[in-house]
């Protein structure tokens, strides 16, 4: 479940509440929609029925100035801490630290318990992220997150701009998973257009995403291996991984962002010398990743770093709203390329991965087998475009007053793009749901009663990208959430 609000001027503020059902039924979405008052924007929040409510509701609460009743943590995920103080002159509150009861056989002492950041600058993570912990005796009693500082505003950069250059926003939403945004917000447009796409096409696109697939779970498994301490698995994972960047690199000119799907299609056709290429590629790296994967798996050191670390249980996952490898590492059976097929993936030879352990050392093997099952599709896709006709894209014309939504499912799990027409050039609004928005809360609980040894592992394991959390827009006249800040103080 997921839950936004768009800003629509003199008519107040739209809030739409998401609910995928497609687990259960292929292709089933409800979307339930209210209308807020402008001038006193107010909702009661659903977080008491779910918690997968909190951070968007946080989010509205954020840039909308919607004030959400009985909401448990309305505090900002994005903008400065001390966002309140800057514009009402308040003086923030003294904090207590909670004292802890130590109980020994002589006497009862007290000892204050101790608060560890992880950030917002940490050589475990590229992208910058603050984690604040609260620890008694190496165990993190309390974990929280504070999110913004990736922030580029891309929401708001794609309603001003025309949807051919929203393509190119769209990709530098992430680095490892761009061809899953650029194809998710064209999706979505086409949608909304109706709009066909060849067969060639279509299996171009599935090709691309799982190319994109293989380099970002070999890369996560690497940096896994680092944070726990062994770095010859890092090196490994990234020596096998330069043989799909290299073949990135020949399909689509580029090795991050690719700039290979756009409206109606694809941009460039695979030639047969460059389909034979990949194709030697995936073949050396199905040898190497399984020898790889037989040696990881059989280093007891690891395998005891990981194992019963950071477990979410199939209960939790429903609950939570777990999405991609940790959904399928509970033995979830949750995937949009099966649920709500898109591109070519109904005509291809390939089933769900899924693990039942629920810990960290669950999730590294679904992104394994994940990955190995990647080049196999990628291989049938080769095989596919051999007979397919040598259209690539069709003409997009103008497009009507709608919307449309659309659901990918990149590497960390299902990634929601919600796109609305006004008949004009431009997007009316653009919405964005990326996992790691529902991946990164239910990190938190995992932290919770963890070893802080362990908290590097869980991290890693979960494969959290805040590049793609910190997507969000901001409100049309800021002035306004300011001004009602004021107001309810």
């Amino acid at each position: 479940m997921y839950a936004t609000g768009v800003d629509m001027g003199v008519e107040g503020i739209r809030v739409d509440y998401y609910f995928s059902f497609d687990h259960m039924e292929q292709g089933s979405h409800t979307i339930l929609r209210t209308a807020l008052d402008r001038d006193r924007p107010v909702l009661k929040s659903v977080t008491t029925l779910t918690p997968q409510a909190d951070w968007s509701e946080r989010e509205m609460i954020e840039f909308l100035g919607v004030k959400a009743e009985e909401h448990p943590d309305p505090r900002h995920l994005w903008l400065p801490l001390n966002w309140d103080q800057m514009y009402t002159q308040e003086a923030p509150p003294e904090e207590k630290k909670p004292q802890a009861a130590i109980h020994s056989s002589d006497h009862i002492t007290t000892m204050p318990i101790s608060t560890v950041p992880y950030g917002p600058y940490h050589p475990a993570f590229i992208e910058s992220n603050y984690f604040k912990m609260s620890v008694e005796d190496e165990v993190v009693r309390k974990a929280d997150l504070k999110l913004g500082f990736n922030h580029r505003s891309i929401i708001k950069l794609m309603e001003r701009r025309d949807y051919y250059k929203d393509v190119y926003l769209a990709e530098r939403v992430c680095g490892l998973c761009n061809a899953h945004h650029a194809l998710s917000f064209c999706l979505a447009v086409e949608n909304i257009g109706r709009i066909g796409i060849p067969k060639r096409a279509e299996i171009l696109r599935t090709l691309i995403c799982e190319m994109e697939r293989i380099q970002s779970h070999l890369m996560a498994n690497g940096i896994l291996g680092d944070l726990v301490g062994y770095k010859t698995m890092l090196m490994q994972f990234l020596r096998i991984r330069e043989d799909i960047q290299d073949s990135l690199e020949l399909v689509s000119g580029q090795r991050v962002t690719h700039g290979l799907v756009t409206l109606g299609g694809v941009r460039r056709d695979v030639t047969p010398a460059q389909a034979t290429f990949v194709s030697r590629k995936l073949d050396s790296m199905k040898r190497g990743i399984d020898m790889l994967y037989e040696e990881v798996l059989s280093n007891d050191v690891l395998i005891g770093r990981l194992h019963r670390v950071g477990v979410l249980t199939p209960e939790e996952a429903v609950h939570l709203g777990a999405v991609g490898p940790t959904a399928r590492s509970t033995g979830r059976r949750i995937d949009a390329r099966k649920n709500s097929p898109y591109a070519y993936y109904e005509n291809l030879d390939w089933d769900i991965v899924t693990e039942h352990g629920g810990d960290s050392l669950a999730r590294m093997k679904v992104k394994m087998r994940e990955a190995q099952v990647a080049i196999s599709i990628a291989e049938q896709c080769l095989e596919k475009l051999k007979s397919a006709p040598p259209e690539i894209a069709v003409k997009v014309n103008e497009l009507p007053c709608s919307e449309a939504l659309a659901l990918t499912e990149p590497p960390r799990g299902e990634l929601l793009y919600h796109v609305a027409s006004n008949g004009t050039n431009t997007p009316e609004f653009v919405r964005i749901r990326v996992p790691t928005f529902m991946n990164a809360y239910i990190m938190l609980k995992l932290l919770h009663g963890s070893y802080v040894a362990d908290v590097p592992a869980i991290m890693g394991s979960i494969d959290p990208c805040y590049s793609c959390t910190d997507r969000v827009t901001v409100h049309r006249d800021m002035n306004v959430a300011i001004r009602k800040k004021g107001e309810d103080r």
